[in-house]
Protein backbone atom coordinates (compact mmCIF):
# COMPACT_ATOMS: atom_id res chain seq x y z
CA UNK A 1 0.00 0.00 0.00
CA UNK A 2 1.35 3.48 -0.61
CA UNK A 3 1.62 6.05 1.70
CA UNK A 4 -0.61 8.09 0.21
CA UNK A 5 -3.29 5.37 0.49
CA UNK A 6 -2.38 4.68 4.00
CA UNK A 7 -2.75 8.74 4.81
CA UNK A 8 -6.38 8.42 3.27
CA UNK A 9 -7.17 5.27 5.21
CA UNK A 10 -5.97 6.64 8.61
CA UNK A 11 -7.98 10.17 7.59
CA UNK A 12 -11.32 8.25 7.07
CA UNK A 13 -11.03 6.52 9.93
CA UNK A 14 -10.33 9.46 11.90
CA UNK A 15 -13.25 11.03 10.72
CA UNK A 16 -15.56 8.08 11.06
CA UNK A 17 -14.49 8.26 14.90
CA UNK A 18 -14.86 11.54 14.99
CA UNK A 19 -18.57 11.47 13.73
CA UNK A 20 -19.69 8.17 16.14
CA UNK A 21 -17.89 10.73 18.97
CA UNK A 22 -20.02 13.53 17.99
CA UNK A 23 -23.67 11.91 17.72
CA UNK A 24 -22.81 10.06 21.41
CA UNK A 25 -22.29 13.48 22.96
CA UNK A 26 -24.86 15.03 21.03
CA UNK A 27 -27.30 12.14 22.49
CA UNK A 28 -25.98 12.65 25.76
CA UNK A 29 -26.42 16.43 25.72
CA UNK A 30 -30.44 16.00 24.66
CA UNK A 31 -30.89 13.51 27.66
CA UNK A 32 -29.37 16.15 29.70
CA UNK A 33 -31.11 18.62 28.83
CA UNK A 34 -34.42 17.09 28.78
CA UNK A 35 -34.45 17.14 32.24
CA UNK A 36 -35.93 19.38 34.79
CA UNK A 37 -36.21 19.49 38.69
CA UNK A 38 -39.25 19.44 41.24
CA UNK A 39 -38.84 21.74 44.96
CA UNK A 40 -41.55 22.02 47.44
CA UNK A 41 -42.90 22.45 50.83
CA UNK A 42 -45.65 19.97 52.41
CA UNK A 43 -47.73 21.42 54.97
CA UNK A 44 -50.77 19.84 57.46
CA UNK A 45 -54.59 20.47 56.25
CA UNK A 46 -53.84 24.48 56.96
CA UNK A 47 -51.47 25.02 54.32
CA UNK A 48 -49.33 26.39 57.21
CA UNK A 49 -48.13 23.98 59.77
CA UNK A 50 -44.99 22.17 57.44
CA UNK A 51 -44.96 18.45 57.56
CA UNK A 52 -41.15 17.14 58.59
CA UNK A 53 -40.37 13.33 57.38
CA UNK A 54 -42.86 13.22 54.84
CA UNK A 55 -41.87 11.19 51.61
CA UNK A 56 -43.25 12.21 48.17
CA UNK A 57 -43.11 10.00 45.35
CA UNK A 58 -43.01 11.03 41.70
CA UNK A 59 -44.62 8.62 38.92
CA UNK A 60 -44.02 9.41 34.91
CA UNK A 61 -47.90 8.62 33.50
CA UNK A 62 -46.45 7.62 30.64
CA UNK A 63 -43.01 5.80 31.26
CA UNK A 64 -44.08 4.51 34.92
CA UNK A 65 -40.90 5.30 36.32
CA UNK A 66 -41.28 6.14 40.42
CA UNK A 67 -38.62 9.06 41.72
CA UNK A 68 -38.83 9.34 45.58
CA UNK A 69 -37.32 12.10 47.17
CA UNK A 70 -35.54 12.16 50.80
CA UNK A 71 -37.49 13.21 53.95
CA UNK A 72 -38.88 16.95 54.06
CA UNK A 73 -36.68 19.02 56.33
CA UNK A 74 -38.22 20.85 59.48
CA UNK A 75 -40.11 23.18 56.87
CA UNK A 76 -41.55 20.29 55.08
CA UNK A 77 -38.89 21.18 52.10
CA UNK A 78 -38.31 18.51 49.96
CA UNK A 79 -36.28 18.35 46.36
CA UNK A 80 -35.79 16.27 44.00
CA UNK A 81 -33.60 16.80 40.80
CA UNK A 82 -33.01 15.40 37.45
CA UNK A 83 -36.07 14.20 36.32
CA UNK A 84 -36.71 13.39 33.01
CA UNK A 85 -39.46 15.72 31.45
CA UNK A 86 -43.13 14.75 31.41
CA UNK A 87 -46.22 14.26 33.51
CA UNK A 88 -46.14 12.91 37.04
CA UNK A 89 -48.98 11.96 39.57
CA UNK A 90 -47.70 12.05 43.09
CA UNK A 91 -48.47 10.13 46.52
CA UNK A 92 -46.80 11.30 50.00
CA UNK A 93 -46.24 9.00 52.92
CA UNK A 94 -46.12 10.92 56.11
CA UNK A 95 -46.85 9.77 59.82
CA UNK A 96 -50.32 10.46 59.30
CA UNK A 97 -50.88 7.90 56.41
CA UNK A 98 -50.41 7.39 52.90
CA UNK A 99 -51.68 10.20 50.36
CA UNK A 100 -52.83 10.44 47.08
CA UNK A 101 -52.47 13.31 44.53
CA UNK A 102 -55.64 15.07 43.15
CA UNK A 103 -53.62 16.87 40.38
CA UNK A 104 -50.79 16.19 38.02
CA UNK A 105 -47.27 17.68 37.79
CA UNK A 106 -45.85 18.98 34.48
CA UNK A 107 -41.70 18.86 34.75
CA UNK A 108 -40.55 21.47 31.79
CA UNK A 109 -37.01 20.76 30.56
CA UNK A 110 -34.47 23.01 32.12
CA UNK A 111 -36.55 24.12 34.62
CA UNK A 112 -37.38 23.84 38.05
CA UNK A 113 -40.81 23.05 38.97
CA UNK A 114 -41.95 24.60 42.50
CA UNK A 115 -44.87 22.73 44.33
CA UNK A 116 -46.71 23.26 47.69
CA UNK A 117 -48.31 20.54 49.31
CA UNK A 118 -51.45 20.40 51.87
CA UNK A 119 -52.43 17.53 53.45
CA UNK A 120 -56.24 16.93 53.91
CA UNK A 121 -57.04 13.58 55.97
CA UNK A 122 -59.92 11.67 55.03
CA UNK A 123 -63.02 10.88 58.25
CA UNK A 124 -63.36 7.53 59.37
CA UNK A 125 -66.71 6.97 57.29
CA UNK A 126 -64.97 7.87 53.77
CA UNK A 127 -61.66 5.71 54.93
CA UNK A 128 -63.60 3.13 56.05
CA UNK A 129 -65.80 3.39 52.33
CA UNK A 130 -62.51 3.37 50.49
CA UNK A 131 -61.54 -0.12 52.05
CA UNK A 132 -64.77 -1.70 51.36
CA UNK A 133 -63.99 -2.20 47.67
CA UNK A 134 -59.97 -1.52 47.63
CA UNK A 135 -59.46 -5.53 47.24
CA UNK A 136 -62.38 -5.97 45.11
CA UNK A 137 -60.96 -3.33 42.50
CA UNK A 138 -57.16 -4.51 42.78
CA UNK A 139 -58.33 -7.95 41.55
CA UNK A 140 -61.02 -7.89 39.28
CA UNK A 141 -60.35 -6.81 35.47
CA UNK A 142 -64.95 -6.12 35.78
CA UNK A 143 -64.04 -3.83 38.49
CA UNK A 144 -65.72 -3.18 41.91
CA UNK A 145 -69.17 -3.15 42.09
CA UNK A 146 -70.45 0.09 43.66
CA UNK A 147 -74.23 0.20 42.83
CA UNK A 148 -77.35 0.59 40.63
CA UNK A 149 -79.19 2.40 38.27
CA UNK A 150 -82.66 3.04 39.81
CA UNK A 151 -83.44 5.53 36.91
CA UNK A 152 -82.63 6.94 33.67
CA UNK A 153 -83.10 10.27 32.57
CA UNK A 154 -82.71 10.39 29.25
CA UNK A 155 -83.92 14.23 28.92
CA UNK A 156 -81.05 15.30 30.91
CA UNK A 157 -78.60 12.50 29.73
CA UNK A 158 -78.21 11.13 33.25
CA UNK A 159 -78.90 8.16 35.76
CA UNK A 160 -79.87 8.09 39.28
CA UNK A 161 -77.65 5.48 41.24
CA UNK A 162 -78.03 3.69 44.81
CA UNK A 163 -74.84 3.60 46.20
CA UNK A 164 -74.25 0.05 47.86
CA UNK A 165 -71.39 0.19 48.96
CA UNK A 166 -68.41 2.08 49.23
CA UNK A 167 -68.11 5.30 47.56
CA UNK A 168 -68.18 7.17 44.16
CA UNK A 169 -66.01 10.37 43.45
CA UNK A 170 -66.08 12.76 40.28
CA UNK A 171 -63.10 12.16 38.30
CA UNK A 172 -63.64 8.58 39.00
CA UNK A 173 -63.70 6.20 35.91
CA UNK A 174 -66.56 3.81 36.51
CA UNK A 175 -68.23 0.63 34.18
CA UNK A 176 -72.09 0.50 33.55
CA UNK A 177 -73.28 -2.73 32.77
CA UNK A 178 -76.21 -4.70 32.05
CA UNK A 179 -78.37 -7.25 29.36
CA UNK A 180 -78.44 -4.23 27.00
CA UNK A 181 -75.43 -2.40 28.25
CA UNK A 182 -71.85 -2.40 28.67
CA UNK A 183 -69.71 1.32 28.29
CA UNK A 184 -66.83 3.16 30.40
CA UNK A 185 -66.80 6.43 31.36
CA UNK A 186 -65.60 9.14 33.72
CA UNK A 187 -67.66 10.62 36.43
CA UNK A 188 -67.81 14.37 35.22
CA UNK A 189 -70.64 15.90 37.02
CA UNK A 190 -73.11 14.06 40.22
CA UNK A 191 -75.96 16.06 42.07
CA UNK A 192 -77.99 15.07 44.95
CA UNK A 193 -80.78 16.78 46.19
CA UNK A 194 -80.56 19.44 43.51
CA UNK A 195 -76.82 20.51 44.71
CA UNK A 196 -73.58 19.78 43.37
CA UNK A 197 -71.93 17.51 45.15
CA UNK A 198 -67.74 15.65 44.68
CA UNK A 199 -68.37 12.34 46.57
CA UNK A 200 -71.70 9.61 47.40
CA UNK A 201 -71.86 7.47 49.61
CA UNK A 202 -73.36 4.26 50.66
CA UNK A 203 -77.43 5.01 51.08
CA UNK A 204 -77.23 7.74 48.69
CA UNK A 205 -78.56 8.01 45.12
CA UNK A 206 -76.56 10.86 43.34
CA UNK A 207 -77.42 11.71 39.99
CA UNK A 208 -74.83 11.51 37.59
CA UNK A 209 -74.65 12.53 33.88
CA UNK A 210 -73.94 9.85 31.27
CA UNK A 211 -72.18 9.64 27.97
CA UNK A 212 -74.70 6.54 26.84
CA UNK A 213 -78.35 5.09 27.53
CA UNK A 214 -78.60 2.44 30.45
CA UNK A 215 -81.46 0.36 32.07
CA UNK A 216 -83.02 0.31 35.71
CA UNK A 217 -81.08 -2.44 37.33
CA UNK A 218 -77.56 -1.95 35.40
CA UNK A 219 -75.01 -2.24 37.68
CA UNK A 220 -72.17 0.56 38.50
CA UNK A 221 -68.82 -0.67 38.94
CA UNK A 222 -65.62 1.03 40.23
CA UNK A 223 -62.75 0.98 37.46
CA UNK A 224 -60.72 3.76 38.83
CA UNK A 225 -57.56 1.63 37.76
CA UNK A 226 -58.16 2.10 34.27
CA UNK A 227 -57.20 6.12 34.11
CA UNK A 228 -54.13 7.22 35.43
CA UNK A 229 -53.92 4.54 38.82
CA UNK A 230 -53.49 5.99 42.30
CA UNK A 231 -50.23 5.45 44.59
CA UNK A 232 -52.18 4.19 47.21
CA UNK A 233 -55.13 2.10 47.09
CA UNK A 234 -56.46 2.86 50.18
CA UNK A 235 -54.85 6.67 50.87
CA UNK A 236 -55.43 8.18 54.58
CA UNK A 237 -56.24 11.64 52.28
CA UNK A 238 -55.79 13.78 49.96
CA UNK A 239 -52.46 15.51 48.64
CA UNK A 240 -53.93 18.81 47.47
CA UNK A 241 -51.51 21.71 45.77
CA UNK A 242 -51.86 24.82 47.51
CA UNK A 243 -49.87 28.13 46.55
CA UNK A 244 -47.28 30.11 48.44
CA UNK A 245 -43.98 29.48 47.11
CA UNK A 246 -43.80 31.07 43.70
CA UNK A 247 -44.46 30.32 40.48
CA UNK A 248 -46.48 26.75 39.97
CA UNK A 249 -44.81 26.35 36.41
CA UNK A 250 -46.03 23.00 34.75
CA UNK A 251 -49.33 22.40 36.71
CA UNK A 252 -51.81 20.24 34.99
CA UNK A 253 -55.12 20.19 36.27
CA UNK A 254 -56.89 16.88 35.76
CA UNK A 255 -60.11 18.08 37.34
CA UNK A 256 -61.89 20.35 39.85
CA UNK A 257 -61.37 18.15 42.66
CA UNK A 258 -61.08 19.25 46.63
CA UNK A 259 -60.39 17.79 49.34
CA UNK A 260 -63.01 15.23 49.91
CA UNK A 261 -62.91 15.68 53.93
CA UNK A 262 -63.81 19.39 53.53
CA UNK A 263 -67.19 18.25 51.47
CA UNK A 264 -70.47 18.23 53.25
Amino acid sequence: MSQRQAGKGCLSLFLGFACVVGLLCSAAAAQTTARGNLIGYIYEKDGSTPVPGATIKLRNINSGAIYEAQATDKAGFFKIENLAKGIYDFGITASAGDFNSNELVGIIENETTKLSISLNPYGNEIRQSMQEIAREQSVNDNGARLGRVVQFLPAAMSMEVFIERGLLQVGDRIRVRGIQTNFYQYVTAMRLGGADIKLALSSQEPVISIVRDVHIGDGVYLMRKNGVPPFFLTPSGIATEVGGVGALAGIVRVADKKSVSSIK
